[in-house]
């Protein structure tokens, strides 16, 4: 009897093993089939500042928000910011555009390393011309920087330098300047010589070895002169209507002068914005340049702002254009009425 019991206890044992046993298997089972949480710890060993790295099907997946366009490169940058450029060059590359070396009696130029375009003239009462081949330009700002070398340039004499624009043949338009007495010329060439458009001076030319900026934009028949930043006067000329852009250099009684042009630059047209502001408490508008012209077409007050356009022969009354109007009439051009960035003497003389 022991015995039976004995015998039936050890098949019970083992029945219960074996329930444990299967319930084990199942309880894996269940577990690849519904996935848990993992433990506490397995996050915690994350530090707080790290971030998982995204893995390529995370980067391409629909529900992330897009991708935020790249930084532009600094050439990209540099495009962007000179899409109105038409040339330009700092002369540190050959460009077979411009003459490379070219040598005469009286003068020669060429590229000049590192960095200038040189044009020498080398006897008394001469002059060179050189420009940028194959390309034509009509309304353009042009701004170049040159300047006499002085130790190539002979300390006694006078010469002069500068621009060429509108360039065919014969016929050309030019602006330079002397260093030695701050003077400047707008030049007109013709096949019968070469014509003086307007003169004078001004104390922001600098000397021998100085660099100086000369810029003109060139609208139409309309021509603006700068030199170093300073807006020097205005032509109208409506002759040559396109060309070249060139370099001029010309001697007086200077036995040599050596000038290099160190960077050019031609853009589409950036005319300059000439405007008045009204500084009186109160300025008549009228429709003829005279007090006879009533009733006033509006009355200005002080900070009032204008366009001038043109002046009479005397200057006393100027064409101006409302600034945000097409409101346009005669003012009396006075110190005490109105000030303006543009010298009214410069601006075109009325012909109505």
């Amino acid at each position: 009897m022991r015995n039976q019991l004995k015998h039936t206890f050890k098949w019970v044992l083992l029945v219960l093993i074996f329930v444990l046993m299967a319930t084990g298997c199942s309880g894996t089972s269940n577990e690849s089939a519904t996935p848990t949480m993992p433990p506490t710890s397995a996050v915690t060993e994350i530090p707080p500042t790290s971030a998982p790295t995204p893995t390529e099907s995370t980067v391409d997946s629909p529900t992330l928000a897009p991708p935020l366009a790249p930084e532009p490169t600094p050439e990209e940058h540099d495009q962007s910011e000179h899409e109105h450029v038409l040339y330009e060059s700092d002369f540190t590359e050959l460009d077979e555009r411009w003459p490379l070396v070219q040598e005469f009696d009286n003068s020669y130029y060429g590229f000049h390393e590192p960095e200038w375009y040189h044009v020498e003239v080398h006897a008394p009462n001469d002059y060179e011309l050189v420009t940028l081949k194959g390309e034509s330009y009509e309304d353009i700002t042009t701004e170049v920087d040159v300047f006499a070398e002085p130790s190539l340039t002979e300390p006694e004499g006078d010469f002069r330098y500068g621009l060429v624009f509108r360039r065919v043949g014969k016929q050309w338009y030019g602006f330079v300047i002397s260093p030695k007495t701050q003077s400047w010329w707008v030049l007109k060439s013709s096949p019968t010589g070469l014509e003086v458009l307007k003169e004078g001076e001004h104390n922001s030319i600098q000397g021998l070895g100085a660099k100086d900026t000369l810029r003109l934009d060139a609208e139409g028949s309309d021509f603006y002169f700068h030199i170093n930043d300073q807006f020097i006067t205005q032509v109208s000329d409506g002759d040559y209507e396109s060309g070249e852009v060139g370099f001029f250099v010309e001697t007086f009684d200077s036995p040599k002068a050596h000038i290099h042009y160190d960077f050019l630059s031609i853009r589409e047209v950036e005319p300059p914005q000439f405007m008045c502001d009204v500084i009186a408490q109160a300025l008549n508008l009228r429709s003829g340049p005279s007090t006879i012209y009533n009733p006033p077409i509006a009355n200005l007050t002080q900070g009032d702002q204008f366009e001038p356009l043109e002046r009479t022969t005397n200057g006393l009354w100027i064409w101006v254009r409302m600034e945000g109007s097409d409101l346009s009439g005669w003012v009396a051009n006075s110190p005490g009425f109105i000030t303006c960035n543009v010298a009214v003497s410069d601006l075109p003389e009325s012909q109505q």
